[in-house]
């Protein structure tokens, strides 16, 4: 397999190029890796809206990872990059007609919610989908050593909140363990879903957070009765924005999740936080 990571200088991006086993790797972004750079992963320079350096950059691979992802509420960067960005792609491959796979990183539950990240998540799907030969896959929250979560996670855990607003559960998912289930995958078209079985609330893990910090739990508070006050609380720390906030109190677990197909031992959060080394 000789790959290429569009947007690998981003978390995901750069673990998928340095977990995913390949004869070749290099990782296509604007800016450059440190830790790729010194694994030896071939850096392009470019951005995925420059069509033509889009398609002269994936050329000679056979295997394109689209994780270029913007996360912040801004609905031009949203749909140039989830949109018109895998539209580049799709058009670059098309056109070589080599059988090339493209493998697009999308989000869990991409069909049940109306945010503008979610909504041209679904029509990156539907243009990744014109690729004959593609996967969409759709991973819940991911953790792993370097992500911004989970450093945030601790800062307000040891915050002043007085209580915290239920949700759904976020089923963190290591990012090693989304490596291993895109190359099980390899053989498979459509669409896959990747969370944990562990259905660990967003309050579930300030609480486990906290534990580790010796502090006590914190009430959750579910329904009308103090909800919209809990989450404003969050909010005003400054630690997460608003949206990241209404991401995690949603439904990010499925059920038909192929993490039990492909990882024999899929990493705890639970353990996970347990062992994190807290920064002073």
């Amino acid at each position: 397999m000789k790959l290429i990571v569009i947007g690998g200088s981003g978390y995901i991006g750069s673990n998928l190029a340095l977990h995913m086993v390949a004869e070749k790797v290099a990782y296509y972004s604007r800016h450059r890796n440190p830790v790729l750079d010194s694994k030896g992963v071939e850096w392009i320079e470019g951005n995925i809206l420059d069509s033509t350096k889009v398609a002269e950059a994936i050329k000679d691979f056979d295997t394109i990872v689209d994780a270029a992802g913007i996360y912040e509420e801004n609905e031009q960067k949203f749909f140039d990059v989830h949109v018109n960005g895998v539209k580049n792609l799709v058009s670059a491959i098309n056109k070589y007609d080599t059988g090339q796979r493209l493998i697009y990183l999308s989000a869990i539950n991409v069909h049940y919610g109306q945010t503008d990240f979610l909504r041209t998540k679904r029509t990156g799907e539907d243009n990744a989908a014109l690729v004959k030969n593609h996967l969409n896959v759709r991973p819940s929250l991911v953790f792993g050593n370097g992500d911004t979560f989970t450093e945030k996670l601790f800062k307000l855990a040891g915050s002043g909140l007085s209580r915290l607003p239920g949700g759904g559960p976020i089923s963190p998912v290591h990012v090693e363990d989304l490596a291993k289930v895109i190359v099980g995958a390899k053989d498979i078209k459509g669409a896959v879903d990747v969370s944990s079985r562990e259905r660990i609330s967003f309050a579930d893990a300030v609480n486990l957070a906290r534990k580790r910090l010796g502090k006590p739990e914190l009430k959750v508070v579910d329904g009308r009765l103090g909800y919209s006050g809990a989450v404003e609380k969050i909010i005003e720390t400054g630690i997460f924005k608003k949206y990241e906030v209404e991401r995690y109190l949603t439904n990010l677990y499925r059920e038909n999740t192929y993490i039990d197909r492909f990882v024999k031992e899929p990493a705890s959060f639970a353990e996970y936080i347990n062992r994190y080394e807290v920064k002073a």
